[in-house]
């Protein structure tokens, strides 16, 4: 996304007269714009190979009013837990898993990008692509529904992870059952029908690399679905 690219671009800096002086902070200042600008070039080429440098799309066009305008709610109602108020991130699986259903909205514009995810196997027992069961029991292995707040990163089984904190009745026991966001090789576009995690919303890997430093520490994500009868 184009606002994630600015962020990482080194700005204009005033050294003063330090540096003619090979005073040591003056040194330090110039050695960190360079490694600014390292990054920025570095977030430009990964951004660019997920097209994210093309035109964003307006949030309420991409995702609908409707869904936008609940997702703002709950957010609202969950203001003292959010950290990180950049990006909100919705999921809507009421789509099927072949379709992108994650949506990132910069709230800086209003603008959102959509990657695929996963849903959780037992939300999908027939495989047919679908999630419509839904569940907040450990070992159900079943996506669940509400608003989540992001935590803190970590490396494990997946590679870079990022913790979930449940905020609703329905998936309060996230942080229990260790539903997290993460990366996954049988999330890709090849792909009529996406593999199925453990319950949680699993990225594209490349996807899930860029992503999650962007939303980890604080990040509202709000997650919706339709339960099936019976």
């Amino acid at each position: 996304m184009r606002a994630a690219y600015r962020q990482g671009r080194a700005s204009p800096r005033v050294l003063s007269g330090r540096c003619n002086n090979h005073n040591f902070a003056g040194k330090h200042v110039i050695i960190d714009d360079m490694l600014s600008a390292f990054r920025g070039i570095f977030a430009w080429l990964v951004l660019s190979s997920l097209g994210w440098t093309a035109q964003a799309t307006p949030a309420a066009e991409l995702i609908g009013d409707a869904l936008l305008q609940e997702a703002l709610g709950a957010k609202a109602d969950a203001a003292s837990e959010i950290g990180n108020d950049r990006y909100i991130s919705v999921i809507d699986y009421r789509a099927p898993s072949n379709v992108p259903r994650y949506f990132l909205i910069d709230t800086e514009d209003m603008t959102a990008q959509a990657f695929l995810v996963s849903h959780g196997r037992g939300s999908d027992p027939d495989y047919d692509g679908m999630a419509d069961r839904f569940s907040n029991i450990e070992g159900s292995k079943m996506s669940s529904l509400g608003a989540y707040v992001t935590g803190a990163t970590y490396y494990g089984a997946h590679g870079l992870s990022l913790k979930l904190k449940g905020l609703s009745p329905q998936n309060s026991l996230a942080e229990k059952r260790l539903i997290v966001i993460h990366g996954a090789d049988y999330v890709h576009a090849g792909r009529a029908v996406l593999g199925r995690s453990w319950g949680c919303p699993a990225l594209e890997r490349d996807v899930a690399e860029t992503v999650i430093p962007l939303i980890k520490g604080g990040s509202f994500l709000y997650i919706v679905g339709t339960q099936a009868e019976g």
